[in-house]
């Protein structure tokens, strides 16, 4: 059984979450997560792509690597095995040894 306090630990108010790609799936994903007021820290190659994420509260983050420091989970869904490579191992990747995170690349 859960104690109040691991639950308040598991509000969607104080779970840090972090998205990268904000395309037509990924944006939709992410904006479920936003209005259940998961705390949301977006980063995409376009901008403009999370245009209205960020008008629904998400907040911008520079690279996938400020993504990862802001988040205690973060979910990726970028298109191709480079872009994959890219997000994870890159200069400013996302990617930490005690991270927690989740791939929906296609």
């Amino acid at each position: 059984m859960m104690t109040d306090a691991r639950l308040q630990a598991r509000a969607p108010s104080k779970t840090r979450v972090g998205w990268i790609g904000t395309g037509v799936m990924g944006g939709a994903m992410a904006s479920h997560l936003l209005r259940r007021e998961y705390g949301v820290t977006v980063y995409t190659r376009t901008k403009t792509k999370a245009t209205g994420l960020l008008a629904d509260g998400a907040r911008w983050a520079e690279s996938p690597k400020a993504v990862a420091d802001q988040s205690e989970v973060v979910f990726t869904m970028v298109g191709y095995p480079q872009d994959v490579r890219d997000v994870y191992f890159a200069t400013q990747a996302c990617w930490r040894p005690q991270a927690r995170d989740a791939s929906w690349s296609t």
